[in-house]
Parts: C-alpha cells; sequence; structure tokens
C-alpha cells in the first residue's frame, strides 16, 4: 500500500443554532397531529409532553412540573 501524496484538512463541522418559531399550543399540536399515521393519536400527547419536560418548547405564563410518581 502507497502512502498518500496529499493529505486532506478536517472539516470544519457546523453545528446551526437551533431557531426558535412562535406558535400556538394548537398549533403545535396540530403539526404533530399531522405527522403521526391514524391510530396512532396518543402519541401527540407523549411528544408534546416530552418536549415540556425537555425544555424544547416553552409555555408563557406556564410552570410545568412533572410529577413524580
Amino acid at each position: 500500500m502507497q502512502p498518500m501524496d496529499h493529505t486532506f484538512d478536517a472539516a470544519e463541522e457546523t453545528h446551526p443554532e437551533p431557531s426558535a418559531t412562535t406558535t400556538t399550543l394548537y398549533g403545535l399540536i396540530d403539526a404533530i397531529s399531522e405527522e403521526v399515521q391514524p391510530g396512532e393519536d396518543g402519541l401527540v400527547a407523549e411528544v408534546v409532553l416530552h418536549l415540556l419536560e425537555t425544555g424544547q418548547i416553552k409555555l408563557p405564563g406556564f410552570a410545568f412540573k412533572v410529577k413524580d410518581s
């Protein structure tokens, strides 16, 4: 095996800043509903809950805390 004649510079990794979108809770639920398959309506609530728990969505004037079981 012969050595390579040239070297490659490592491509600089880019991490774009997360974008923010303002919408209503109804709009968010509607958008998620459009993506789930028929019969999987229960996933909508699970996705919204996950987004709230992980801080990926914020509801103005609403403090969210998951109850410990």
